[in-house]
């Protein structure tokens, strides 16, 4: 009894969908809904695995049926952070949750017990067109339309509410699309009963590959907040990558103005560090915008960033040399001024960090 899927496609998806529910589960399991989708993600990798009958085909019957329960299982989870999703109240969910899993737990109990022959004569459940498939697919697609109803109801409301991220419009649309590729093995079960097709299908391969499929576009919109969370905790997001290479302008700017360093206390999240280090940057060159050359004072319009750079270095030697400040008024320029856009201070800080590093790298001399 062979596996339906090769596995040269099942194998990459089974790994990728077990990695992602690991990585959930150790650093995703905050909240309800994100550990309801976690067990639905782990009984849908449960349910690959024990599709791929290859690894024991002596047993491939029982494992056949165990995935069908597996997959109850995922239901059941899933229907509850959905419900959850969708505005239910925490106290009744959870409450709710309990009867979801029993149901579940029954559904595979039915299973196992409308399998029975089936398992006795080492054959698949499903693959005739008998009583008890047709009771086996109404057990399973009942909930299985439930949700997908639920899920359509929640996304399309999200799409409609105009406050989307291009993130949340992805998964949204993914979470749309997702009902249609597991109701392929539906719409096979119906013709088939219906008389109106009859391929031979002797490895369920009708069930299995829009499991594949769906499974596999679960975990990709599971990951993406796993691999966000992980990026900004080995500070390779965006935040991260700004506040590296804003650090050596921060480091030397507040060693020569070290009284505008705010104080520090505990541990400070991404946002709040590349916030801090922007306003300690600006502050720092207000108070050393007095000790810049002279000419600084006559040059026509805003300066560049190399040059500005080049000015910076003047000044701060000034400051540390024991020279004066100017006493005459002076203006905050292009990068010192606050603006009501945080993102482009943020930007002109790049750069002015980039000219900043580069003035700091030592040219090659001509031979």
């Amino acid at each position: 009894m062979n596996s339906p899927v090769p596995a040269l496609l099942a194998v990459p998806v089974i790994v990728f969908a077990v990695a992602v529910a690991l990585g959930r589960f150790a650093l995703l399991s905050s909240t309800a809904i994100d550990r309801l989708l976690n067990r639905t993600l782990a009984w849908t990798a449960l349910s690959l695995v024990l599709l791929e009958r290859g690894f024991a085909p002596r047993f491939g019957s029982l494992l056949h049926q165990l995935s069908m329960g597996a997959t109850m299982l995922a239901i059941a989870s899933l229907y509850g952070a959905a419900m959850r999703w969708a505005g239910a109240d925490p106290r009744l969910a959870t409450r709710r949750q309990h009867y979801f899993d029993l149901a579940a737990a029954g559904s595979v109990l039915l299973i196992l017990i409308i399998g029975t022959p089936y398992r006795r004569a080492g054959t698949l459940l499903g693959q005739d067109s008998s009583w008890q498939e047709f009771v086996v697919s109404a057990v399973m697609w009942i909930p299985l339309i439930a949700v997908g109803t639920l899920v359509w109801r929640v996304g399309l409301r999200e799409l409609r509410g105009g406050d989307v991220t291009r993130y949340e419009r992805i998964v949204f649309s993914a979470l749309l699309a997702t009902p249609f590729i597991a109701g392929a093995g539906l719409l096979s079960s119906i013709a088939r009963h219906t008389g109106h097709w009859q391929a031979d299908d002797p490895h369920l391969t009708r069930w299995a590959a829009p499991n594949f499929g769906t499974v596999f576009v679960l975990a990709a919109m599971l990951a993406v907040p796993l691999a966000e969370l992980l990026s900004a905790r080995t500070g390779w997001d965006r935040t991260g990558r700004h506040c590296r290479r804003l650090r050596p302008l921060w480091r030397d700017l507040t060693a020569a103005v070290p009284e505008i360093v705010l104080p520090a206390t505990g541990s400070v999240p991404p946002d709040a560090r590349l916030f801090r280090m922007t306003v300690e940057i600006r502050d720092a060159l207000m108070q050393l915008q007095r000790y810049l050359p002279v000419d600084h004072a006559t040059e026509v319009g805003p300066p560049s960033s190399a040059r500005y750079a080049r000015q910076l270095r003047q000044a701060i030697a000034a400051k540390r040399n024991g020279g004066a400040p100017s006493t005459a008024p002076h203006v905050a320029g292009r990068f010192g001024a606050p603006s009501s856009d945080i993102d482009s201070d943020i930007r002109r800080l790049l750069d002015l960090a980039r000219a900043w590093n580069n003035a700091k790298r030592p040219r090659r001399q001509r031979v």
